[in-house]
């Protein structure tokens, strides 16, 4: 039992102890708002084109491609995967991104799963409601190794020649204008009659 003399010291320290886990669990209001980036910071040093060797990923029609071989137009590379948590969070606004560029001349996307197999990728697209996204397996992450791709997602822009013109290492906010204007920008100097095109 507390002595009524004490109760001064007790209010005191439960009104400090109050006081302590307060300002601790308010001591991120009072820091500056985190910038969420738009698009992650682009790598450093880009891989050089793929040449001389095939770098095969499966097609939903049971053909291959090798995308060691020029695209011909702007090509938006993504690597992911359905057991990837950002992957996941990230392929609803990438499936409205295409929504809105799929019929953009000259640009092309690929997303590359590197899930084992198309039962699992088709399942969660069907779960998801995801359609439209043209897709490709690389359950061996053959390709992705070959870009240097190790953590997912993660997303190449290739020109028409087959360079590595950006390199984006984890979520894009695809829907963000600082993404369209990158997009928008590398489709203006790849198109026909332009330096570099």
């Amino acid at each position: 039992m507390i002595d009524r003399k004490n109760l001064p010291v007790v209010a005191i320290a439960v009104a400090a102890a109050a006081a302590a886990i307060l300002a601790y669990v308010a001591k991120d209001a009072l820091r500056a708002p985190m910038t969420v980036r738009v698009l992650p910071a682009a790598s450093a040093s880009l891989p050089a084109p793929i040449t001389g060797s095939s770098r095969m990923v499966a097609l939903p029609d049971a053909r291959t491609r090798d995308l060691a071989a020029p695209p011909g137009k702007l090509l938006i590379l993504h690597y992911w995967a359905t057991w990837c948590p950002p992957c996941v969070s990230e392929f609803p606004d990438l499936a409205r991104f295409w929504k809105d560029y799929g019929k953009k001349p000259g640009l092309e996307l690929l997303a590359v799963s590197v899930d084992e197999d198309w039962r699992t990728v088709n399942d969660w697209l069907k779960k998801n409601g995801i359609t439209g996204v043209p897709l490709a397996l690389d359950p061996r992450r053959t390709s992705a190794k070959a870009f240097g791709t190790e953590k997912f997602p993660e997303t190449y822009i290739l020109s028409p020649s087959g360079e590595v013109v950006d390199k984006f290492v984890g979520a894009i906010l695809w829907s963000a204008p600082a993404v369209r204007k990158r997009i928008d920008g590398l489709l203006t100097s790849n198109s026909p009659g332009r330096a570099g095109g």
